[in-house]
């Protein structure tokens, strides 16, 4: 999906990092690429993407509400949103991924993932 989003941050000592903001939620984020020069309070049009680098992990979920909670000081999160077809929403933000296809049977539900990092490209 694709969204504005604002550059709240972006660290000196990791180029690839980057927090933006979507209104509601503010996500540190892995650049994937560079196409321009990139300053603090710039909006850009990007796209979200969902990196799992080793064990997928997608539970069921009791908690009806949509949150997102960075794991730490590192690109990890953990997303509680409501899963249909390969899409989980979050409130404003919707995340696509092939990979959700495999939890079809929690379809309809809220679910809990795992995702290593969350990428971004700006467009």
């Amino acid at each position: 999906m694709k969204y504005y989003a604002k550059i709240i941050s972006l660290n000196e000592n990791i180029e690839e990092e980057v927090t933006l903001s979507f209104g509601e939620h503010e996500i540190c984020c892995f650049i994937n690429e560079f196409p321009r020069l990139l300053r603090v309070g710039d909006i850009h049009l990007v796209e979200l993407g969902l990196v799992f680098l080793d064990d997928v992990k997608v539970e069921p979920s009791k908690d009806k509400n949509a949150t997102l909670k960075q794991q730490g000081n590192t690109f990890s999160y953990e997303m509680n949103g409501y899963l249909v077809e390969d899409k989980l929403f979050l409130s404003n933000l919707v995340f696509q991924d092939d990979i959700l296809y495999e939890y079809s049977y929690l379809e309809n539900g809220y679910v809990k993932i795992y995702p290593d990092r969350i990428t971004v490209f700006f467009l």
